[in-house]
């Protein structure tokens, strides 16, 4: 059976095999038409019906613009030449400051210089005391030795001046 073969009839109306092939392909490309169309208006149906929920969601933006134009506000009021003036001032602040603290180190430098003077010339001092705590030691040592001398002399009168007793 081929389809040269095939026969439809139709109220009266006889329709051959190839006339049914090209109808059906007619009938499915339109039906497939339909079914793309309807897909469509379901998609913008759904997308209109996402924007609305979007919409209801965003809060109003009136008093946000409403903000900022009091920050404009704000800023203007606030006068560029008082920041300009108050920022030179703060900027010889600073550099007085910064003199301040220059001298500061300098005298620390002259300072650290003095003490490390002073410190060599306590050393020199500290030697000489030394020096001068062993001459008085052996000073007192020969004095000692003087005295022992002496008394060992008196004793040696004593004894000589009386050898009896």
């Amino acid at each position: 059976m081929a389809l040269e073969d095939i026969e439809l009839d139709v109220g009266g109306t006889k329709f051959k095999g190839i006339y049914i092939a090209i109808l059906f392909s007619f009938a499915t490309t339109i039906g497939g038409g339909i079914w793309a169309a309807s897909e469509f208006v379901s998609r913008i149906s759904n997308l209109e019906s996402s924007v609305e929920e979007l919409s209801s969601s965003i809060p109003d933006i009136e008093p946000l613009s409403l903000d900022i134009n009091a920050i404009k506000t704000k800023i203007e009021d606030n006068d560029l030449s008082h920041l300009q003036g108050k920022l030179a001032e703060l900027d010889t602040l600073l550099n007085g400051i910064k003199e301040r603290q220059t001298e500061v180190l300098s005298d620390a430098a002259t300072s650290k210089t003095t003490v490390i003077e002073m410190q060599k010339e306590w050393i020199e001092i500290r030697n000489e005391y030394k020096a001068m705590a062993d001459a008085i030691k052996k000073f007192e040592q020969s004095v000692g030795n003087f005295k022992k001398e002496i008394d060992d002399l008196w004793k040696g009168l004593d004894a000589a001046s009386s050898p009896l007793g």
